[in-house]
């Protein structure tokens, strides 16, 4: 028996996703604060799937070169299934002649429930990352990653390792 990965839900159908983002500077400048509420809708053949919910995260600069972050999120109950996420980790600059330069590291919890469609077992997915964010210029972002996941899509079978490259333009 195989497992297939890959599954893109915004594939075919009207399929939308809207996201929002309220940001404030805290405590003299070293801590960002954000706020993202999203909605999304998944059209597949007859079924029509909504969720909606709310992230927040929390970046401190401990110095110059060390910055923390948490992110939590959580999503309404709704025909997608609720869901639940808390991530932790940190970045580090410092790489002499590369100032916008940084390594990352995260390790993120993510539970979900069971849907009728689709019930489960075990509904905890856990991911170990890192990454390194390469400043091309002032408008070229490169970031590679590899992550390992355990778990993947809540399946005990196997666990997975994924790697990749964002690309990130500014304008």
């Amino acid at each position: 028996e195989t497992t297939s990965y890959g599954y893109n839900p915004f594939r075919g159908g009207s399929s939308y996703m809207v996201v929002g983002e309220y940001g404030r500077t805290i405590l003299d400048g070293d801590a960002t604060l954000r706020i993202n509420p999203f909605f999304r809708q998944v059209e597949e053949g007859d079924k029509n799937r909504k969720n909606a919910g709310l992230a927040a995260s929390i970046e401190y600069a401990v110095c110059d070169e060390v910055t923390v972050f948490a992110r939590t999120g959580f999503g309404a109950k709704q025909d997608l299934g609720a869901a639940f996420d808390f991530s932790c980790g940190a970045q580090i600059q410092g790489i002499p002649g590369r100032e916008d330069d940084y390594l990352g590291v995260a390790f993120g919890v993510f539970k979900g429930s069971n849907t009728v469609d689709e019930p489960t077992t075990n509904n905890r997915e856990y991911v170990l990352e890192a990454y390194y964010s390469l400043q091309i210029n002032d408008y070229c972002k490169l970031m590679p990653h590899v992550q390992y996941i355990k778990n993947p899509a809540y399946s005990a079978e196997s666990d997975a390792v994924v790697a990749g490259v964002q690309a990130v333009f500014s304008f």
